[in-house]
């Protein structure tokens, strides 16, 4: 079992109306329902470009020290994104029946770690347990508890800031 933690946080981001143009949550919309560790975590269906076992990432050099974590995909270097630590985990933990998401927003792509793909569920927008709003929550859904769906334009910006020049797919 392998441990990471990741450098960058969502709160480096820049709040800005273009980060946030992911569009809002819309009654029966596709999510897919993913498992980070011991927590739940939504996608929207239309940003999942495909699901692939999990690949040990290797971490790209970079001037000030050790660099973001890659995987290769089609020859091309992604950033990986941990679910559990995304959720506030200290270190997520790497198994090797986890599944890693590829996920596109335009023409940005980046990789989330999860530890399993479980279902495809219609949206029913909630709101917002007290307290928990966050810079990657682009809004809750759910019906027998609520779960956050990830802002994946945001994400992918998170991943591509950490992972540095020459990660983006054109």
């Amino acid at each position: 079992m392998t441990k990471t933690t990741t450098a960058a946080t969502a709160a480096e981001l820049p709040l800005d109306a273009a980060a946030l143009a992911g569009g809002a949550l819309r009654h029966g919309d596709a999510l897919v329902q993913v498992r980070c560790g011991a927590f739940g975590l939504l996608l929207p269906l239309e940003a999942v470009e495909r699901v692939l076992p999990a690949a040990l990432p290797a971490a790209r050099p970079a001037a000030g020290g050790p660099g973001h974590p890659v995987v290769s995909v089609g020859g091309d270097l992604l950033p990986v994104l941990f679910g559990e630590a995304l959720l506030g985990e200290p270190e997520a933990r790497l198994r090797p029946e986890d599944q890693l998401v590829l996920l596109r927003d335009g023409p940005g792509r980046a990789l989330l770690w999860v530890s399993a793909v479980e279902d495809v569920v219609p949206c029913r927008p909630l709101a917002p347990p007290p307290g928990a709003e966050g810079p990657l929550v682009a809004g809750w859904s759910g019906e027998a508890e609520p779960l956050a769906v990830l802002d994946v334009a945001r994400a992918v910006a998170l991943a591509q800031l950490a992972g540095g020049a020459g990660l983006e797919d054109a």
